[in-house]
């Protein structure tokens, strides 16, 4: 009796360690507290797919904020994740350049003006449509420079939503 007990609890047993060393592997991440996020990825990222062996770059978007404001990415293949902690819809446009975020071209209404932008800078992509308490992210392959990051949704920019990326 005892050996048939031990012979069904065995494959029970194998379920159950497989389940705790799958919890215990989360993310390697590194938060230095100034609210990006930077991890090597190898698997797909919500929304975007991953960028195989590149980094992770968190940029938190909020009721017309991005946390951090100025940030940091390594150059080569990453993933830029927006998660929306605010209660609008937003958006994270990236376009490279030296501009100073909050003097880029606009358009009456007060939004950028992506046309006259593509004339001076590069546009890098951008994470669309981020509903309130959804995360997205997208593959970019960034090269070393400074990139100006913005939300276009119609009053965003001309509420102060906007900010830089260093990439090195």
């Amino acid at each position: 009796m005892r050996r048939i007990l031990r012979s069904s609890m065995v494959p029970a047993m194998l379920v159950f360690s497989m389940a705790l060393i799958a919890v215990g592997c989360g993310s390697s991440g590194d938060d230095s507290g100034n609210g990006t996020t930077s991890t090597e990825s190898t698997s797909e990222a919500a929304g975007g797919g991953g960028a195989s062996g590149g980094k992770t770059v968190e940029i938190k978007m909020g009721d017309y904020f991005f946390a951090p404001k100025d940030g940091s990415a390594q150059a080569g293949p990453t993933v830029i994740e927006a998660p929306n902690e605010g209660s609008v819809e937003h958006e994270l446009v990236v376009f490279k350049t030296n501009m100073d975020p909050a003097k880029l071209p606009t358009e009456a209404s007060g939004g950028v003006d992506e046309e006259k932008l593509d004339e001076v800078a590069e546009e890098a992509g951008e994470v669309a449509d981020v509903e309130s308490g959804e995360t997205k992210s997208e593959n970019f392959k960034l090269t070393p420079g400074k990139y100006v990051i913005f939300c276009n949704l119609p009053g965003h920019y001309a509420q102060g939503m906007y900010g830089t990326i260093t990439v090195k």
